[in-house]
């Protein structure tokens, strides 16, 4: 070297200096790794977002609509140092594919994004000069696989073909980490079928149970049926959004639909306060509990009118605080409810713990704790679904022991706690319902104030008892009894044709007869006497009982002449 001349030994180390000075300057554009994966068989190839992606700066760079615009984006980008869970903005890869069979080869790669604004692809072969584009991006194209929850497309290889695949996408925000994952066409087949089918069948199920609660709400007007139906609807209608199948239905151009489902989760919320405040009649019974549900309430509110005017990445946090918040004070209420012994809590708490342990489930897969979680919207979505269903379970629990007291209530207010029979009130129902012809029959019990001052009011009410057993055994069903006082009945019969009603006075007087043969067995100074009245004898129903009336005090006034 020593040998060497200086002009030679100085261009030496001048090339060097130029040779090391010119890498440096190409790092930037050539200094990236791209990924790569080699296809066989049927094998799934996962490979990871932080080995995939690199960050770009948007304020800088339009929306690229070419390759060339890709290469020049990617020349710039920054390599990712973490995963881009709960990140936002735009996001470039270069993927290195090689298909080592001698056949065709057929994949479908999956992005692991729910919110997804523009997705691009182009795959640029070694072999051909084509370049074949592809919008992987729900929100625009609707020619690629319709895959909840995840975005999807699908790209053929030729025999031994290789090449670079581009990738470009952005959103507002990516709630998982951005993995993406080549499958076989079989295999996505069958993972496409049971997501979509799984979230389906959630969905529609929980909208069939809103309309049935809606249903509820038209027919009974009870606030709690409408709270219900929020509750769930709102719910289903969140996740019918969130999951993209509002987007596949109807292919709404104006709004990314995805990003419905987190603002309506808050007005659901919303709706579930209210319906565990009504379903426990906490107005009533804990009043501080409902003022603590209508406060959760009226939060919650305030919140989803606020969620579309903030960046999404923020409403994406409020969502989250909120089922934070939500999952405990609503299996802490169902443990209340079952402590006191509430017919409720039983569906209630079980659908809680179902949604809330599914909640906890969903968040940790948002965050670093648990960023494997796979299917974390599914796991959700069943047991909400379940969850409608339990809420439901417990709303109807409600509605059967709200319809067995009004049921007590109007029995009480219609029936005679001595006798069973009707009284007053329910006779006056009756007599508005009778046809065109009918019968009235008065009846008085002979001797029960004579019975009652020898033996007592007890053995009195004991007659009167018996008395009214007989007469409904005798009837069979044929005339309805009301006890108007005392020892006075009221009787009525509802003929079909004026034919019926010389026989069925007949009957009548017969029927009274046996009755009062079976009366003096027991009751030896008892007696009946009675008179019968009919529609035709009278221009109104207050005449013919004024009639029937009449002719039993003048049968009672023979007995005492005789």
């Amino acid at each position: 070297m020593a040998f060497l001349p200086c002009s030679i030994l100085t261009a030496a180390r001048i090339t060097l200096y130029s040779l090391v000075l010119l890498f440096v300057i190409c790092i930037p554009v050539t200094g990236f790794a791209s990924p790569s994966a080699t296809l066989v068989g049927n094998e799934t190839v996962v490979i990871d977002d932080v080995e995939l992606w690199r960050a770009i700066d948007l304020k800088n760079h339009a929306v690229p609509v070419s390759l060339t615009d890709l290469s020049q984006l990617f020349a710039h980008a920054n390599a990712l140092n973490a995963s881009l869970t709960n990140q936002s903005g735009a996001y470039l890869a270069r993927l290195t594919l090689t298909n080592s069979e001698d056949r065709a080869s057929s994949r479908f790669f999956r992005i692991n994004a729910n919110f997804v604004d523009i997705g691009l692809g182009f795959w640029q072969s070694n072999q051909t000069t084509s370049l074949h584009q592809v919008d992987f991006s729900q929100h625009h194209d609707t020619n690629n696989p319709k895959l909840m929850h995840a975005q999807a497309f699908e790209l053929t290889l030729n025999p031994n073909e290789s090449g670079e695949l581009w990738l470009y996408i952005k959103a507002d925000h990516y709630a998982k980490p951005l993995t993406l994952k080549i499958i076989s066409s079989q295999h996505f087949f069958q993972q496409m079928f049971m997501t979509n089918a799984l979230t389906i069948f959630s969905i529609a199920t929980m909208l069939a149970l809103a309309i049935i609660a809606l249903a509820l709400y038209i027919k009974t007007r009870l606030t709690v049926t409408l709270a219900c139906s929020g509750y769930i609807g709102l719910h289903g209608l969140g996740w019918a959004a969130a999951s993209g199948l509002i987007d596949d239905l109807f292919n709404i151009q104006v709004i990314n639909t995805t990003y419905l489902g987190m603002i309506l989760f808050p007005f659901a919320i919303a709706a579930a306060c209210q319906f565990t405040k009504l379903l426990f009649n906490m107005n009533y019974h804990r009043k501080s509990w409902a003022k603590l549900f209508n406060y959760v309430a009226l939060a919650c509110i305030f919140f989803g009118v606020v969620t579309p005017f903030v960046p999404f990445s923020i409403s994406f946090a409020i969502a989250h605080i909120i089922a934070v918040l939500w999952v405990p004070l609503a299996i802490l209420t169902g443990f209340k409810m079952m402590i006191f012994n509430d017919f409720r809590a039983k569906y209630y708490l079980i659908g809680n713990i179902l949604y809330g342990a599914s909640l906890i489930y969903y968040m940790l897969s948002h965050s670093p704790l648990l960023p494997a979680a796979s299917q974390a919207e599914l796991v959700v979505l069943v047991a909400l679904a379940a969850d409608c269903i339990c809420i439901l379970l417990s709303l109807a629990t409600w509605l059967q022991h709200k319809k067995q007291d009004y049921s007590r209530a109007y029995s009480q207010a219609r029936i005679d706690p001595l006798t069973h029979a009707g009284n007053r009130h329910a006779l006056n129902e009756a007599l508005a319902k009778l046809p065109k012809h009918y019968l009235v029959c008065f009846i008085d019990y002979d001797g029960v104030k004579t019975i009652n001052d020898k033996q007592g009011h007890g053995k009195g009410d004991e007659l009167l008892q018996f008395g009214t057993q007989l007469m409904n055994e005798a009837f069979r069903g044929e005339g309805d009894i009301f006890r108007t006082g005392g020892d006075e009945f009221i009787c009525l019969f509802s003929l079909k044709s004026a034919n019926q009603f010389t026989p069925t006075i007949q009957n009548i007087k017969q029927m009274i007869t046996d009755c009062q043969v079976r009366l003096h067995e027991k009751w030896p100074t008892s007696g009946i006497s009675y008179g019968i009245a009919s529609s035709l004898e009278s221009a109104n129903q207050s005449q013919c009982l004024a009639l029937a009336d009449q002719r039993m005090y003048q049968q009672k006034r023979s007995k005492k002449t005789i």
